[in-house]
């Protein structure tokens, strides 16, 4: 947990004026009642706040630090070209360790995308529901999104190129 509240303070400096085009998900829960689950590498965390947090000793992967927000969960990530928002009200926040990229090498962004089903909404906006399974670059590695439903708004528009 102490090496998650550094990176917090860092990233809250670097990113204090980057909001201007923010990609945001919001994470609805499933109607089967499975909770959400969102990987992202510990320094790619700028903040995020709960109404309540658990930490879940025990996990399943000891290289894991693993935690459930229920309640207002807001989860800011330093994405690799934008920053990324995530609100919910109930999630499995999993914390890994920063990704290192390949010597002499700039990686390549991963944007990934599995759905069963696509809603189109507004302007900017897409719904996806049934064992939704995004993959995002941010500052720090790879995250990872599994939900039975996001919604995706703003930022580069529509993700259909995924």
């Amino acid at each position: 947990m102490y090496k998650l509240l550094g990176a917090l303070v860092l990233c809250a400096a670097s990113t204090a004026g980057a909001q201007s085009k923010q990609e945001t998900f919001v994470v609805h829960a499933g109607q089967s009642g499975q909770v959400a689950t969102i990987t992202i590498p510990v320094g790619a965390v700028c903040n995020f706040s709960a109404d309540s947090a658990e930490a879940l000793v025990d996990y399943v992967d000891p290289r894991v630090e693993a935690m459930r927000l229920t309640g207002d969960v807001m989860i800011r990530v330093k994405g690799a070209s934008q920053p990324i928002q995530i609100e919910a009200d109930r999630v499995v926040l999993e914390l890994t360790a920063d990704q290192a990229p390949n010597r002499g090498q700039r990686a390549a962004p991963i944007r990934r995308l599995r759905s069963a089903e696509v809603i189109v909404g507004g302007d900017d906006t897409q719904t996806f529901a049934g064992n939704v399974s995004f993959t995002l670059q941010t500052s720090s590695g790879t995250m990872r999104i599994r939900a039975d439903r996001v919604e995706h708004r703003g930022g580069t528009g529509a993700v259909s190129g995924l």
